[in-house]
């Protein structure tokens, strides 16, 4: 009886699958196979000649007979750009230089400044710190229309349009779903570190760097890698706002549609796209570990 219930309490070591998760499972694997075949086939075909390519007498899952590693060379070489606003032809690794200022310090403000109104906010209980909460509920809730024209007339009245530091100040703003969960994040880890902290003599400053910001590290990086690909991705604003320095999503728009008879090839073209791909690969490459955790984490260790 004694064993009986011992082992009604501990529980089985191994649990059989349900049929549902085995369904879940299997729908996952399948879902997975129809991202990773279309990435396997542009990643080979950008290595294909250009008449190997276009053979009907080639099938889409054949790899390619030899390697052409040329096709990456003309893509990042010979594509040149001409920006409108200073008649400046630029190639695709200068504008790839371009996407990393952009996208890398869009991603640090835009996730530096939610950071500190969160933790202030969450760490600090005073009044106007519900204000903040309930207004970014707000923010998010009520749809903004019509904010791009605003945003350039002031942008231009400050001297700063097309340039990098004015993208910066449109990201320094809280306004965003981020700002929420950098607040449960601080909320979440016990005042008691604080107060002992407090006791030793640490400044807040101190605090905030030595113990409260290390528990929330993981989080802090999946935030910035977030941000970071999304505004590497990003077309439509730094082809708006920054006419005098293209990126390359903005590149890779007018590769897609070039005729020139240099580039006006396939695996050329893919070409292209698989090197945009490249800096995305890399971060997730080394950031793999540090992801799972922020993802698989629950609580604080003691």
């Amino acid at each position: 009886m004694g064993k009986k219930k011992l082992g009604s309490l501990v529980g089985s070591p191994k649990e059989k699958a349900s049929a549902l998760t085995i369904a879940i499972f299997i729908i996952l694997i399948i879902y997975f196979i129809t991202l990773i075949i279309p990435i396997i086939w542009a990643f080979y075909s950008s290595f294909n000649d250009w008449k190997e390519f276009r053979s009907f007498y080639v099938s889409y899952l054949d790899f390619p007979t030899k390697l052409v590693i040329d096709n990456y060379v003309t893509a990042f070489t010979k594509f040149e750009y001409e920006a409108y606003t200073t008649n400046i032809s630029y190639n695709f690794l200068q504008m790839f230089g371009h996407s990393v200022i952009y996208a890398t310090g869009s991603a640090f403000f835009f996730t530096l400044v939610p950071l500190i109104v969160a933790y202030c906010s969450a760490r600090f209980k005073f009044k106007f710190s519900k204000v903040i909460y309930a207004f970014v509920i707000i923010a998010m809730a009520l749809p903004i229309v019509g904010a791009m024209p605003s945003e350039m007339r002031m942008l231009r009245n400050l001297g700063i349009f097309d340039t990098f530091f004015g993208m910066f100040v449109l990201r320094m703003n809280f306004l965003s779903i981020y700002y929420l969960i950098f607040y449960a994040q601080f909320e979440s880890i016990p005042m008691e570190y604080t107060e002992a902290a407090k006791v030793d003599g640490a400044s807040n400053l101190r605090i905030m760097f030595t113990i409260v910001l290390p528990q929330a590290l993981s989080t802090i990086v999946t935030v910035f890698l977030l941000t970071f690909i999304m505004y590497w991705n990003d077309f439509q604003i730094p082809h708006v706002y920054l006419p005098s320095y293209p990126t390359v999503a903005d590149g890779l728009y007018y590769l897609a549609n070039s005729g020139e008879t240099a580039i006006n090839r396939d695996p050329i073209k893919i070409a292209g796209i698989m090197g945009m791909t490249l800096p995305i690969v890399i971060i997730f490459a080394i950031l793999n570990k540090r992801l799972r955790f922020a993802v698989a984490a629950g609580g604080i260790k003691g």
